[in-house]
């Protein structure tokens, strides 16, 4: 029997199992610099399953759908997998495959911990749960951030018991460690989906009397500033790709009805090194996984950063789009290939400034859909239609739809952004 020839012999393809939907939209394939030298597996839950694309499921050898993490989910959490089923599809795949050439990635925040909990009972490469649960705890995310210096908002832990001691005194303990007004939020949430500012006494004495709020909180201190974001891409332990954007409205004026949008600046604004910088001072601090990560951060009238919070992931999907054609960087391939060792050609598409924004619903019952009056090109995508009934928003989840909007001429782009101030969606019958 013969050596095969080095020439010819091929090694076994890589096995990179996506879990969830978030991500493909901005995913391709056909950028792989040898598409035989990989395979790709989908898990995702039963509601997610339903967004893939003919396309989307014609790139996978194997597509399993699982059950949701809980049995009746909030809408946030649809795309959340079954833990258990995760792994059993995992373990089958390895009895095929080496471990050393099988990588499990997700690109959304429900399911940043359950791929975690997947690669640690496996023992597969990439972070396991203590290397991302300082993403999603947000008390231990600024715990760790303050500890090494970087400016956060001051804040504590929501103690229910203290709450039933007594409202006032639980008040006066809050606001002398972090002023008024203030926010409270959600430690485990995303999309700004249960925060509540206080602004007086009042508005703390209407909670809840036994201080219950149905999970754990925290309370912060209010930080007046615009908010941005700073989307960056490690790779062991630097930064391969940092790029800002500024936000239109802070998320809390998504509820009063205004349009979110938040626009990529230029790489040679100023604001952007300085934030890289300071963002990737706080990824530090919490270990820093390979891939992508998004973080939001405050700039204050007194030219002050200040952190807010980060995620182990990619920003939503539409903002990804848009960051892919202002950079010209297939992102989503860039981050896939640091946490397989899967290379890709760079990306092909055209490139143009760009950004995207999502549409605010008020309760009641749609009448029209108004287009924006703007000079640059736009792609609208509506999720509710005339005659809908639907509630408010008071998330980044619960909107009416969202859009792209896209110029050659940055200047011209950055009006159209601030004309969308103004700009009301929908009217209601």
């Amino acid at each position: 029997m013969t050596a095969a020839d080095p020439a010819t012999a091929h090694a076994a393809p890589h096995t990179a199992v996506f879990i969830g939907t978030r991500g493909l939209e901005a995913f391709d394939p056909g950028l792989f610099e040898d598409p035989e030298s990989v395979r790709l597996v989908g898990i995702f839950s039963v509601p997610d399953a339903a967004h893939l694309t003919d396309e989307w499921h014609g790139w996978f050898d194997e597509v399993h759908v699982v059950p949701t993490a809980e049995a009746d989910p909030s809408p946030l959490l649809t795309p959340q997998i079954d833990v258990d089923a995760g792994t059993e599809i995992v373990a089958a795949l390895l009895r095929g495959t080496s471990r050393d050439r099988l990588t499990v990635h997700t690109y959304l925040e429900q399911n940043v911990l359950g791929a975690a909990e997947i690669r640690e009972r496996l023992g597969l490469a990439g972070p396991c749960p203590a290397d991302v649960i300082p993403f999603l705890d947000k008390l231990e995310m600024k715990r760790r951030v303050a500890a090494a210096g970087v400016r956060a908002p001051a804040f504590g832990s929501w103690d229910p018991e203290r709450h039933r001691a007594g409202v006032r005194a639980h008040f006066d303990h809050i606001t002398g460690r972090v002023g008024l007004p203030f926010v409270l939020k959600p430690t485990d949430s995303a999309g700004s989906i249960g925060v509540v500012t206080v602004e007086s006494y009042d508005d703390f004495a209407a909670l809840p009397e036994d201080g219950e709020l149905g999970r754990a909180y925290e309370y912060e201190e209010f930080i007046d500033g615009r908010i941005y974001s700073v989307n960056i891409i490690s790779a062991a332990g630097r930064t391969v790709f940092g790029g800002v954007t500024e936000y239109l409205v802070n998320s809390a004026d998504v509820a009063g009805g205004r349009v979110n949008a938040d626009i990529n600046l230029l790489d040679d604004d100023p604001r952007v090194a300085r934030m890289v910088a300071f963002a990737g001072e706080a990824l530090d601090a919490l270990g820093r996984p390979d891939g992508a990560s998004h973080l939001e951060l405050f700039l204050t009238g007194d030219d002050e950063l200040v952190f807010l919070e980060v995620g182990a992931r990619f920003k939503g999907m539409s903002g990804l789009a848009a960051m892919q054609r202002h950079y010209g960087e297939a992102l989503v391939n860039v981050a896939f290939g640091i946490e397989s060792g899967v290379p890709s050609r760079r990306w092909e598409g055209e490139q143009v400034y760009c950004f995207d924004a999502c549409m605010p619903l008020r309760a009641g019952v749609v009448g029209e859909r108004l287009e924006p009056k703007i000079d640059s090109s736009y792609e609208m995508r509506w999720t509710v239609r005339p005659g809908d009934r639907v509630d408010g928003t008071s998330d980044l989840v619960t909107v009416g739809g969202t859009f792209l909007v896209w110029n050659r001429d940055f200047d011209a782009l950055y009006r159209d952004f601030r004309l969308l101030a103004e700009y009301q969606p929908f009217t209601y019958a």
